[in-house]
């Protein structure tokens, strides 16, 4: 389950539909709540308890034909990894190609190509992927579509530069977020006046990299474990800068991005964060994550107010184009589209909340919304009106 999956499905149901998710795992409704804080009731089936990996993820993945058929939905959004036979129009999201390297890239690469085939449209989530995923399907660039991740823009406050407290984000803390890289930004930054909360599991990495730190700021590092979702929001729109020195093979749309992007606050992040979410210059800066590049980028937005409030502008117009009312649209546009290969090329730009009319269909009694996460733990979702 994702931030992602939770606003789509939420824009769905505001817009007036019913929606359905269907998880590989779903452990319990208050782990859902604490980690995801949805503001709406959402209806899940989750299809086991414990993850789902390997040929034990096969038996619950054919039941879920069953479940989904069973409620007859017209339009089908997951992700490509289990290419189930489900009757309705298929949408097909590609999140990231990360599996696609190791022993078993030649598996995942042929449960994409035939994940594609069962499906109507193919869609990327952001410019990097449209572009390597004309290589990795072999489909000509106009039959894959863009669409952005999206992010529920009514859960997250955007204050002002006075509300602000003099400190950096850094949300995660799995290898690929190295947050290392920032701890030892915070190191050369050598500010007192400045904290750095870090949350996500406490790696040996991270604490490593806290105690190599000069005793003076070490204890300016609060480590907050896995926070709950309230939580991590408040962050976003309490703190000066977010610190992102990601480190992708092929850039994706990064949730915790996106939820600093919503509350107004600039980013320092890689080259391999999105060019959809970071612009240099306009809602943070790209730069590479050395400590003193690093430090030196977070300083600037630190101390320079005029800079500050010129960044946080451009954060809170970008977030437009991820807000999820208006991603729900493109998706319920690809229900009118009959369902028809030739189709994909025709990407339908989101729209400001105000003055837009709901997409009509020729068969308003089914419309369908939201699902994925990625390989054997996929998940489906749809929605009726």
């Amino acid at each position: 389950m994702s931030i992602f999956i939770v606003a789509l499905a939420q824009a769905f149901l505001e817009l007036g539909h019913q929606v359905q998710i269907v998880c590989g795992t779903f452990e319990s409704r208050a782990k859902f709540q604490r980690l995801l804080s949805p503001r709406l009731e959402l209806p899940i089936i989750g299809l086991s308890r414990m993850p789902l990996t390997g040929p034990a993820s096969v038996a619950p993945w054919l039941r879920a034909i069953g479940i989904i058929n069973q409620f007859r939905p017209d339009l089908i959004i997951h992700s490509e990894a289990v290419p189930l036979p489900l009757h309705g129009t298929i949408v097909q999201i590609v999140h990231d190609l990360q599996r696609r390297e190791g022993t078993l890239a030649a598996v995942w690469r042929a449960i994409r190509r035939i994940s594609s085939r069962l499906s109507h449209h193919v869609v990327a989530t952001t410019s990097e992927l449209q572009e390597e995923l004309v290589l990795d399907l072999g489909l000509p660039r106009d039959q894959i579509l863009k669409i952005p991740e999206c992010i529920d823009r009514k859960s997250y406050a955007s204050p002002g530069l006075t509300g602000r407290e003099r400190a950096i984000l850094h949300a995660g803390t799995s290898p690929y977020k190295v947050p290392e890289a920032t701890i030892r930004a915070f190191g050369a930054l050598n500010d007192p006046s400045v904290r750095l909360y870090v949350t996500g599991d406490i790696t040996r990495p991270v604490t490593e990299a806290v105690d190599a730190l000069p005793e003076a700021i070490r204890g300016h590092v609060l480590l907050l474990g896995m926070a709950e979702g309230a939580c991590v929001c408040e962050l976003h729109s309490r703190v000066r800068v977010a610190a992102f020195p990601t480190r992708y093979r092929v850039p994706v749309a990064s949730a915790t991005v996106m939820e600093a992007i919503a509350t107004g606050t600039p980013i320092v992040g890689s080259s391999r964060l999105s060019r959809d979410l970071l612009a240099d210059g306009v809602n943070g800066a790209a730069v590479e994550p050395g400590a003193e590049t690093m430090a030196a980028a977070l300083k600037a937005v630190l101390d320079d107010d005029v800079l500050w409030l010129r960044l946080s502008a451009g954060a809170r117009e970008r977030v437009r184009q991820f807000d999820a009312h208006g991603v729900a649209r493109q998706y319920l546009e690809l229900a009118n589209s009959g369902g028809l290969r030739s189709s994909i090329g025709t990407s339908v730009q989101g729209e400001d909340e105000k003055g837009i009319d709901e997409p009509r269909l020729e068969d308003p009694q089914r419309l369908v919304g939201p699902l994925a996460c990625h390989s054997l733990k996929a998940s489906y979702g749809w929605a009726k009106r």
